[in-house]
């Protein structure tokens, strides 16, 4: 078995690992600088397809809606702000080879419920904290698992063990299992690429750490954008797998580290969360499957809270 270093190497050297496309790489460089020439950007957008029909799809969403639709890439760019063109492209790129590196075995519509889940979960959080960083909290989220899809293709016999490991104890989580088979996480993983990519720092950071040990002195010791993606994470775990007490207070408690009104945004997160994640993935081109077993399960947690305090 490869040692933990050897894993990271192994994986960024993979060819069917999904880095970004020449064009993506320049977009990213450009956009770095937000006084960067938009036209440059534009062209960049219109000379892939992927690219343009993602961006045109996002401009012209619902969540711009009362805007006219446009089908000018300079446009939608000029309209949405550069922010948000980066947001679009890192995001078009990630869904593709979320695709692609969905490990064998797995539900795809639940592959992408869970990044999506995630994804709009930290964009809604970090709405309410710091909404200048909200684009990019959905990004992070979104991000949070692609390290698992790249053990199971870049090192999959060494990968294998912590798989079937799953198939006996399906609830286990996946980091648990990783560190100790493997000594490495797909959070370590994924931060590693993710700095090959160049994206940015917090990003890199939050996907690092999105699964920090739910204590008091760990999580302050992290970044507030991280700490909102950890509890985004604990969120979509609890959408996609039901009502779990002992996991609705680690929700609390990473939510009260950054915000003094838990209760209110914890409530407006269980409320929206499922529509918002169906208009994510009309706006991505993702298909989900039903969502009907993550309402029943948010309503759960609703009927619980309200229970408690009642």
């Amino acid at each position: 078995m490869h040692s933990p270093a050897q894993i990271i190497e192994v994986i960024r050297k993979n060819p069917r690992i999904p880095a970004p496309s020449q064009t993506v790489f320049k977009i990213l460089s450009l956009t770095r600088d937000p006084s960067c020439d938009m036209n440059k950007v534009a062209a960049l957008i219109a000379s892939d397809a992927g690219l343009t029909a993602q961006l045109l799809r996002e401009v012209n969403s619902a969540l711009y809606a009362g805007t006219k639709a446009t089908s000018s890439v300079a446009q939608a760019c000029v309209r949405i702000g550069m922010k948000r063109v980066r947001s679009a492209v890192i995001n078009q790129h990630v869904v593709s080879g979320l695709g692609k590196s969905c490990p064998p075995g797995f539900d795809a519509n639940r592959h992408f419920q869970s990044a999506l889940a995630t994804s709009v979960a930290a964009h809604d959080l970090c709405k309410d904290i710091c909404p200048a960083q909200a684009d990019d909290a959905g990004t992070a989220g979104l991000l949070c698992d692609f390290g698992i899809g790249l053990l199971a293709y870049g090192v999959r016999e060494d990968y294998q063990p912590v798989l079937n490991e799953l198939k006996r104890q399906p609830t286990a989580q996946f980091h648990t299992l990783e560190q100790r088979i493997l000594k490495v996480t797909h959070c370590e993983v994924g931060a590693a690429v993710l700095t090959d990519w160049g994206l940015d720092a917090h990003i890199i950071d939050a996907v690092r750490h999105h699964h920090c040990e739910p204590s008091t002195a760990a999580r302050q010791d992290l970044a507030v954008f991280s700490r909102i993606i950890t509890a985004a994470v604990t969120l979509a775990r609890l959408a996609l797998d039901g009502s779990d007490m002992d996991v609705v207070t680690t929700l609390f408690e990473q939510v009260e580290s950054i915000t003094k009104n838990a209760d209110a945004v914890v409530s407006r997160l269980l409320d929206s969360l499922v529509g918002h994640l169906q208009e994510s993935a009309r706006m991505l081109s993702v298909e989900i499957g039903e969502t009907s077993d993550m309402e029943d399960n948010l309503q759960s947690i609703m009927n619980d809270l309200q229970s408690i305090v009642g």
